[in-house]
């Protein structure tokens, strides 16, 4: 019995539709690992990575039909998206975009049809950009999880970061107790909310805003895997805050990501081959364009 068509529109939200057949029984035969029962604590146990963090290769903002068709066909083992509240019409709805955009070719419910039509076995990171899409995202997910076959990382920034940013961090209850509640064998990416630009970068995260965070962890009894997101322009400047972060955390990693733009004034690949040397290879992943990994991979493993 093959996955039920559907294809949500704006004017017509999905909700509560029955779109599965009985749960498959089989294993992917593409070479990656299923999500296992009990989760792994890190992505490397997923793919054939060699528990190396920088070989795990990521398409970023799969947040059109384009994209991600594209993303779904190409050799990257993870895919990054980011969900908001499309809130023109009467039910607003999860759709795939990044603020300030508001519109978007494709739903949330769309967009994972789509990636379970393609039993791809790639893994999938959803980057929530707003309190408000958790809820109502998180019920379309939920009728769609069981069938992701590879690794499921749910994504917010959920206190504020260095340098005064303007965005609100998402709801830090809101967010945490649903991902514990409802998917407890995702993987959980937690961060600040970020500036970056050349002339806003005065300092790094600081050991209050580490500490912060890991008292969340405790506090909220966090026991599935995870990972905490961080900006590699803000992480040079604190490394010792972050490997505290990960001594307070363990078995926790790091998602070091950069926009293109950072590397044209505030990054470099010394930068980025510090990160490296300064934690474990199987502790970080480097959610950057595919240019600058290929440059950073090329100069770590040809030394």
């Amino acid at each position: 019995m093959k996955y039920s068509q559907c294809s949500a529109t704006i004017s017509q939200p999905c909700i509560g539709r029955t779109l599965f057949p009985s749960a498959p029984t089989h294993q992917p035969t593409n070479g990656f690992h299923s999500r296992p029962a009990i989760p792994s604590s890190n992505l490397v146990d997923y793919f054939p990575v060699n528990g190396d963090g920088l070989r795990l290769s990521w398409a970023h903002a799969a947040n059109s039909r384009a994209k991600l068709t594209h993303a779904l066909r190409g050799e990257e083992l993870m895919i990054e998206a980011d969900v908001s509240l499309a809130e023109t019409t009467r039910y607003p709805v999860p759709i795939m975009a990044h603020p300030p955009l508001n519109v978007s070719d494709m739903t949330l419910e769309d967009w994972l049809v789509d990636v379970v039509r393609s039993n791809s076995g790639k893994g999938i990171k959803l980057d929530f950009k707003s309190t408000r899409v958790v809820e109502p995202a998180f019920r379309v997910l939920a009728r769609h999880v069981d069938y992701i076959k590879g690794p499921l990382v749910l994504n917010a920034d959920i206190l504020p970061g260095p340098n005064k940013p303007t965005a609100s961090p998402v709801d830090i209850w809101t967010f945490l107790i649903l991902c514990k509640t409802r998917f407890p064998k995702a993987i959980i990416s937690i961060g600040w909310t970020t500036l970056v630009d050349e002339m806003s970068i005065k300092t790094g995260y600081t050991r209050d805003m580490v500490d912060h965070m890991a008292s969340l962890v405790k506090e909220y009894n966090l026991s599935q895997p995870l990972t905490f997101a961080v900006n590699a322009s803000l992480l040079k400047y604190s490394i010792c805050e972050l490997q505290r972060l990960l001594f307070q955390v363990p078995n926790s990693t790091l998602t070091v990501w950069a926009h293109p733009h950072e590397f044209e004034s505030n990054l470099t690949l010394h930068d980025l081959i510090l990160i490296r040397k300064s934690f474990s290879m199987g502790s970080v992943f480097y959610d950057m364009p595919s240019d600058v990994l290929n440059q950073f991979r090329v100069e770590v493993y040809n030394n």
